[in-house]
């Protein structure tokens, strides 16, 4: 019954959590930490002994649900904060003090940054011979890419948001095609505006940063753009109130109550049904171990905790503040004064008015000039991504820069079972990165990274083919909402690391440990027994006992080898010296400024600053064309063809999917983001909390 208990558990919990499939969250599937896989195997091992291979259980691990929380990096210091508290985390770690400033604009003072070109967005009207060549375009354009004149781009943001491109027929975001949405209309003269619906996000800070960014550059257009948001939160609020105009209808949810963060701990839980984790950590910032075994939290987590939170509500409040021309202490007096009624947001200046989604399609008539019994005319955002930006003059450059997209959990190798659009498979990626590098028409390379780290070998394996690429030439990895343990092991390759204030990066550190069940098979009446040849055969395979002290022995030196190994190799990639890059390893999560202080991240921006650095690294002049060849472009598959059409393919639900591919998921040492949660209460108030204990132990994927 125990053993049917427990299994029933793990697959409700597969199916009721709401994981990004982007990262971490945002996406790709979620992938669940060995610690917890562990646990689901031994469990359903009672009935289903063939199912699953044994496992060995190590982490270089970092904390995946950060991808989901409804958090923003920080740009500078919340005024909440007292000048004891801030003194006081200044001497807990010797590396903030040797921490280098940062300009208003996050980039590094005095540093390799300062040679960089921003790659700020310039709106340079199209004119004379290159317009005429334009509307030539235009005219000769496939039926999909045609639009009316005087049309309005309507764009969907909700749910979760990827970082790979879509094919035509996936339902799903894509934040690189979302972003080319908006400067394709910039400079499109059959687009008079934008109307953005904007409804709770599933992603990333990073990649809010960068929608953010992209609406500022489209209103250095001239062109309209109209939010309408029916349910709000932070995340919501922080991309609205970039545009001209924010609308809420009467009716309309939101909680602009300010953010918390949150980790539990299974160490009663073990105890009492009679599991004993035996966790070997170096880093003691690696959250994993400590959720594992203790019952609350220790100091160096809740100060790691507490710097994560300050960065991140910080900057919400800095760049609201600045928005809206309201001052920081008129924000935190909002938040802390818990407006609930539509009505006083529109009094105080918060949103423009209080409109229907109708009401305000009428207004945007009346902005075009439309007859009230006019249709508004409009193209949506998947039409609309359609249209080749070369039919607008804004590509065909000869110099020719190549993007690799790595998205989601890495592994070594595809399972068989696997879905073929997840992850990140190390065969196939490092095929990509040879015949780049084999290839003389790539003036430079740009990998973008949005992956909480998988399978340590694969990673490293990357890490090597990165390397050689950029020996040969210019290579800059640009991070979306994370590149941690794994995804910085690939980054930290790069000749330059350009990442977002909101990106999540290092977690360089290894917790290795295995789950003792000898209790709990004693309290259920199970039994094993193993016939072993070899002094370590049972190392791993022996889950009903606790090590012998020679096993746990062999157990930490591997740990520690991994460790060094990690740590090593970030050093020389990074230029320091071991001693530099243990004061900001241990494990330790990282936002992209404070990344950029302590030189794991050598400047601050999103795609287009990235193009910009490599334009620069390639002698191409800032001002010239260049072809950016994306060779992650996706194939559809089946599924998504019949989806695509209205269907679902098979019967196959995304439940069972996305089960198999948690069974499927690669052996050995991992490096992976661990289950630590930054979310706001509220959302949570509800669920059931061994769910939410066993949610707590996902690895974003």
């Amino acid at each position: 019954m125990m053993s049917k208990f427990l299994f029933n558990s793990h697959l409700k919990a597969f199916r009721s959590r709401s994981f990004s499939a982007d990262l971490l969250k945002s996406p790709s599937l979620n992938q669940w930490g060995r610690f917890s896989s562990s646990l689901f195997e031994s469990q359903i091992a009672m009935s289903l002994p063939s199912m699953l291979p044994k496992r060995q259980v190590l982490f270089q691990s970092f904390p995946s649900s950060i991808r989901h929380m409804d958090l923003s990096v920080r740009a500078f210091k919340s005024s909440t904060v007292t000048k004891k508290e801030d003194s006081k985390r200044d001497t807990e770690t010797s590396d903030e003090s040797e921490a280098k400033s940062l300009d208003d604009n996050g980039s590094l003072i005095g540093s390799k940054d300062d040679q960089y070109p921003n790659g700020e967005f310039e709106f340079k009207e199209i004119s004379g011979w290159k317009s005429f060549v334009v509307k030539l375009r235009m005219l000769f354009a496939f039926p999909w890419e045609r639009v009316s004149n005087g049309s309005v781009l309507s764009m969907k943001l909700r749910g979760q948001i990827s970082d790979q491109l879509m094919s035509r027929f996936s339902s799903g975001l894509s934040l690189p095609q979302i972003c080319e949405n908006f400067i394709k209309a910039a400079y499109d003269p059959r687009i008079s505006g934008i109307y953005l619906h904007i409804d709770p996000l599933n992603c990333g800070w990073g990649k809010v940063e960068e929608i953010r960014r992209h609406i500022l550059d489209f209103r250095k257009s001239g062109k309209f753009i109209v939010c309408y948001v029916p349910a709000c939160r932070e995340k919501e609020y922080y991309v609205a109130c970039a545009c001209e105009e924010l609308y809420f209808p009467p009716s309309a949810y939101f909680t602009l109550y300010g953010l918390t963060v949150q980790a539990s701990f299974l160490g009663g839980v073990f105890e009492k049904v009679g599991i004993d984790p035996q966790v070997h950590r170096i880093g003691k910032y690696k959250s994993i171990g400590d959720q594992l075994t203790r019952k609350n939290m220790s100091k160096e987590i809740r100060e790691m905790f507490t710097t994560l939170l300050d960065n991140i509500y910080g900057n919400w409040v800095d760049k609201v503040s600045l928005t809206k021309g309201k001052s920081r202490e008129e924000v935190e007096y909002f938040i802390n004064e818990g407006v609930y009624q539509v009505e006083k947001l529109k009094q105080e200046g918060w949103i423009t008015d209080i409109h229907y989604d109708d009401e305000v399609i009428s207004m945007l008539k009346e902005k075009l000039g439309l007859k009230k019994d006019k249709k508004l005319p409009t193209v949506d955002y998947k039409k609309y991504s359609g249209v080749r930006k070369w039919t607008l003059g804004l590509s065909g450059g000869k110099d020719k820069i190549a993007v690799i997209r790595a998205s989601g959990s890495i592994s070594r190798v595809r399972s068989p079972l696997s879905i073929p659009s997840s992850g990140i498979i190390g065969e196939q990626f490092i095929e990509k990165i040879r015949s780049v590098r084999e290839s003389k028409i790539y003036k430079a390379v740009i990998i973008r990274i949005d992956s909480p780290g998988g399978d340590a070998l694969a990673s490293d394996l990357i890490w090597r083919e990165i390397k050689l690429l950029a020996a040969s030439k210019p290579v800059i990895a640009s991070v979306s909402d994370v590149a941690a343990s794994g995804g910085y092991y690939m980054a930290m390759g790069a000749g330059t690391i350009v990442a977002e204030n909101l990106s999540l990066t290092g977690s360089i550190g290894v917790v290795k440990g295995k789950l003792n069940l000898g209790k709990l098979y004693e309290r259920i009446g199970f039994n094993k027994e193993i016939i072993s040849r070899g002094k370590y055969a049972e190392l791993t395979a022996a889950e009903h006992r606790p090590f012998r002290p020679d096993e746990a022995e062999l157990f930490a030196k591997t740990a520690q080898h991994a460790y060094e190994q990690f740590r090593e190799k970030a050093a020389l990639s990074r230029s320091m010296t071991v001693d530099q890059m243990e004061k900001v390893a241990q494990g330790r999560v990282w936002t992209g400024k404070d990344a950029a202080s302590r030189g794991l991240v050598d400047a601050i921006g999103g795609f287009s600053h990235a193009v910009a650095i490599a334009k620069h690294k390639a002698n191409i002049p800032q001002d010239k064309q260049v072809s950016l060849l994306e060779l992650s472009r996706p194939s559809p598959t089946l599924p998504e063809i019949f989806g695509g059409i209205g269907n679902s393919i098979l019967g196959v639900d995304t439940t069972v999917k996305e089960l198999l591919q948690e069974l499927t998921s690669s052996d050995g040492i991992q490096a992976r983001m661990d289950g630590i949660m930054f979310e706001r209460l509220e959302e949570t108030s509800f669920a059931n909390p061994i769910f939410a204990l066993i949610k707590d132990y996902q690895v974003k994927g």
